[in-house]
């Protein structure tokens, strides 16, 4: 099985890299909680998949202590399904602070991490910091 992880930063464009690959032929599943990608891939394996792409994160991490965590433990997580065969791949998508700023300003969403505590350049300063193990891993 070929696992890509398309992960990076919100409003980076990792929806339309997930459209792109579902095109070409990739299972795809959005917005997936890091704990939940061995059983995934697991379940994805036992049917016969061989391409999956799986979009993870920092909208999760949001929400629970416990998200955060497997958002921490996901380059294990990678490295366990690698060591099991799994073809693992990481697409990490990024852009400036200030394209950023501008979506998040033309579009009127909030920042997955808004709790009404900082800016909008915070959060996605905040994000940066969630991610940036991951980041280092990726592609």
């Amino acid at each position: 099985m070929q696992l890509i992880l398309v992960t990076g930063l919100s409003g980076s464009g990792k929806s339309v890299a997930l459209k792109v690959l579902e095109d070409g032929g990739y299972y795809c599943v959005d917005n997936l909680p890091a704990a939940l990608l061995p059983e995934l891939v697991a379940t994805l394996r036992e049917t016969g998949r061989e391409l999956v792409a799986v979009a993870i994160d920092a909208r999760t991490a949001s929400v629970t202590d416990k998200a955060r965590r497997g958002l921490a433990e996901l380059p294990q997580y990678l490295s366990n399904l690698a060591f099991y065969g799994v073809d693992v791949r990481i697409l990490f998508l990024d852009a400036t602070g200030d394209t950023l700023v501008k979506r998040f300003s033309e579009t009127r969403r909030r920042h997955p991490l808004d709790d009404g505590t900082a800016t909008i350049p915070e959060y996605i300063e905040r994000e940066r910091e969630l991610l940036a193990d991951i980041q280092q891993l990726a592609h």
